[in-house]
Formats: structure tokens, C-alpha cells, sequence
């Protein structure tokens, strides 16, 4: 089983990838679990690890029969969201590594934020707006949440057991980077 997990802060790319990446792999058994079913159910409660709820997840996709799973988010979020350390994800980590997993971290150029979430507020739904509003009352105070979030998951990332690619994405060439992540899953998931 190949798993794949795309992780970073909002308005990083994550969706946009993973639609180009399956267009790619179009030919491939491939399950994507997106943030409804990797995210949303666990928002209500930021502060607990949901340990159970993760390998609950990681159990299900592994018993497919798919050739790639790919998770839009998984605990890498979590963590950063309980202020848990890597550490205390030992029991999901140790899922993961079983497998042949691959972390992507999209990253996004700290003065970039702003403008991104502004664009963003402009052409997603209400409910996503509202959500992002709750990180902040200005622009600035939103991105500075981003920002923070950003370096906490690239540092909680940098303790992790997993292999991980990281991808800056300020420049939205999605095309590129979902080529290049093909051709990882490739060679190094094999």
C-alpha cells in the first residue's frame, strides 16, 4: 500500500494538487480522503490528539485495494492544532512507516499569505470564511496565525519518522509540483 499525505496551512494548494495528481495517476487505483473525512469531523475538539480517529483512518485505507491513498491532511495538523509534539503521534507514525508513505508539505512564502488568504476569501464558500475569521480579526492577524502554523508543521514535520518532500507553492505551479510528486511516488514508493 502507497500512502500519500498533503500537508499544509489553508490556501496552500492542497486540494489543487491532489486533483492534478489524480488526473496524472488517472490509471491507477487510487482513493483520496479529503478534509471532510481527514479534518472537519475533528475540528469541534482542537486540543484532543484523536489518536483512535487516526487509526481509524489509516486501518480503513489500508484494508483497499487501492495502489495510492492519498490523505488531504492527516495528524501533522492535528498536532500543530492540540500543541502536541510529533512524539505523542508515536502510535500513528508507527501506522504509517508499516506502510509506504510519503509526506508533501506545501509551503508558502510568509509575505505571500496575506494576499492568499484575501484571494482565497474571495472565491471560496461562505463557511470557509467564516472559519478563517476566526483566526484573526484583521488580514494581518489571519496571516500571522498562517504564519505561526506554517513553522510550527514544518518543525513538528522535521521530527517526524516519515519520508517528506516539501513543495513551495507561492507561485501556484501546481503542474510542476504534481509532475514531480508522480514521479517521487514512483521511485520512491515502490
Amino acid at each position: 500500500m502507497k500512502i500519500l499525505i498533503v500537508e499544509g496551512i489553508a490556501t496552500s494548494g492542497k486540494s489543487s494538487l491532489i486533483r492534478k495528481i489524480s488526473e496524472l495517476l488517472k490509471n491507477q487505483k487510487l482513493i483520496v480522503v479529503g478534509e471532510p473525512a481527514t479534518h472537519e469531523p475533528i475540528m469541534g475538539t482542537p486540543n484532543d490528539l484523536h489518536i483512535e480517529f487516526f487509526r481509524s483512518l489509516i486501518d480503513n485505507a489500508t484494508k483497499s485495494d487501492a495502489d495510492l491513498v492519498i490523505f488531504d491532511r492527516l495528524h501533522l495538523t492535528q498536532a500543530c492544532r492540540a500543541n502536541a509534539s510529533i512524539a505523542q503521534y508515536s502510535e500513528v507514525e508507527e501506522l504509517l512507516t508499516a506502510q509506504k508513505t510519503l509526506v508533501v508539505y506545501l509551503r508558502v512564502d510568509e509575505d505571500a499569505i496575506a494576499e492568499r488568504v484575501l484571494r482565497a476569501l474571495g472565491h471560496r464558500n461562505k463557511e470557509w470564511g467564516d472559519y478563517v475569521q476566526t483566526k484573526g480579526k484583521t488580514l494581518e492577524e489571519i496571516a500571522k496565525y498562517y504564519i505561526y502554523q506554517q513553522r510550527i508543521q514544518i518543525k513538528l514535520l522535521s521530527q517526524s519518522k516519515l519520508a517528506c518532500k516539501a513543495f513551495n507553492t507561492t507561485q501556484h505551479d501546481y503542474d510542476d509540483i504534481a509532475n514531480e510528486i508522480t514521479m517521487i511516488i514512483d521511485d520512491f514508493l515502490l
